[in-house]
């Protein structure tokens, strides 16, 4: 199994610390006070961080940096995973009627 390239990428020390804001929940004006930068810096960052990592939205922002925090130990356990646990069937509620199709 070849390494993905997002293993790859390192981020700034900057972008790193936008990162762990993103993951905390904050919200651009929140990250840009924290920074002591505009928002429309922080709108750069993330712009940069989407493109070298390609990804779309802020919560996948936000699970590259749980997961580069993660300790060595649970990454290679989430490398070596097979896939997802099999669906289970959801229980059918006795006490609701459904009408037959």
């Amino acid at each position: 199994m070849s390494p993905d390239p997002k293993d790859l990428i390192t981020p700034t020390p900057r972008e790193r610390e936008l990162m762990m804001l993103i993951a905390r929940g904050l919200q651009n004006k929140n990250i840009a006070y924290e920074l002591k930068i505009s928002e429309n810096t922080v709108r750069a960052h993330i712009g940069n961080i989407m493109r070298k990592y390609r990804l779309h939205n802020r919560t996948q922002i936000a699970i590259i940096f749980a997961l580069q925090a993660a300790p060595p130990s649970l990454r290679r356990d989430l490398a070596n995973a097979e896939g997802y646990p099999a669906a289970t069937k959801p229980a059918q509620n006795p006490g609701v009627l459904t009408s037959p199709e």
